[in-house]
């Protein structure tokens, strides 16, 4: 479903800019597909594969060729509409269902130096959560009122062995504090950022340079029988610019 259309600024660049020599170089790719969200079930359509975490999609394959001298850096900034789809559901025989999916984007440029956070095994390679949802949701209603009125609900807890029978120590308020409740509770966390810029300092040799920027999903779990997940990305597009370092008093931008 994923087409390529490199884009064109208002000089009119042609379709070998990617190569040409000027510090200006500038190179894109977009993703037209469009991830749409159901107002009545929620569900998202349609639905991205990968479905297992890092098996990854190709958002930008390229080859751009920089020019010689010291401090050639790449610009390269994916952006993307993200959608997470996380459902969760109890019964009289599961008290307890967690969801989790995440969206992660990852650039690789052979022989750079990527920043953000590089690993020390992969220089070349950085990857940012793009989007991410934990949820989890627990409950001891339906077996347990009687159990649950006459317990300790209130008391502080770490854990559930601090609960009597039919409570469960519930999520740590604003304070870091638990409390033994019963009933349900519904715990969600959720990291986000949709576009984000990925900077690669590349040796000015005058040589081309392959970049590679791809989406995965991270995180991926739920609990059989009671969860479900899902994710699409789109549309999407990923820009790569070249510049230059210059050094100023305030600069903190180190490789």
């Amino acid at each position: 479903m994923k087409r390529s259309a490199f884009v064109f600024t208002l000089l009119v660049l042609s379709v070998s800019t990617a190569f040409a020599q000027s510090s200006g170089n500038f190179d894109a790719d977009v993703n037209p597909t469009v991830c749409t969200l159901n107002a009545s079930s929620g569900n998202l359509s349609p639905l991205c594969s990968p479905t297992a975490d890092g098996t990854e999609c190709v958002l930008l394959d390229t080859t751009i060729k920089t020019s010689s001298g010291n401090g050639t850096t790449l610009l390269i900034t994916p952006s993307a509409v993200t959608g997470l789809f996380t459902s969760t559901k109890l019964s009289t025989t599961i008290n307890t269902a967690t969801a989790d999916i995440g969206v992660e984007v990852c650039v690789q440029v052979a022989g750079g130096h990527v920043l953000p956070n590089p690993t020390p095994a992969a220089p070349d390679t950085s990857c940012v959560v793009y989007d991410q949802r934990f949820q989890q949701i627990s409950n001891t209603l339906f077996t347990n009122v009687a159990t649950c009125a006459a317990g300790n609900a209130g008391a502080v807890c770490t854990s559930d062995a601090n609960c009597t029978a039919g409570t469960i120590c519930g999520p740590p308020d604003l304070t870091g504090t638990q409390v033994c409740t019963c009933g349900f509770d519904l715990t969600l966390s959720t990291l986000s950022a949709h576009s984000f810029n990925f900077i690669a300092q590349v040796p000015g040799d005058n040589l081309p340079h392959h970049v590679r920027a791809t989406w995965r999903l991270t995180g991926v779990n739920q609990t059989v029988g009671a969860s479900s997940v899902a994710a699409c990305v789109g549309p999407a597009d990923v820009t790569v610019t070249q510049t230059k370092i210059f050094k100023n008093s305030g600069s903190s931008l180190a490789f």
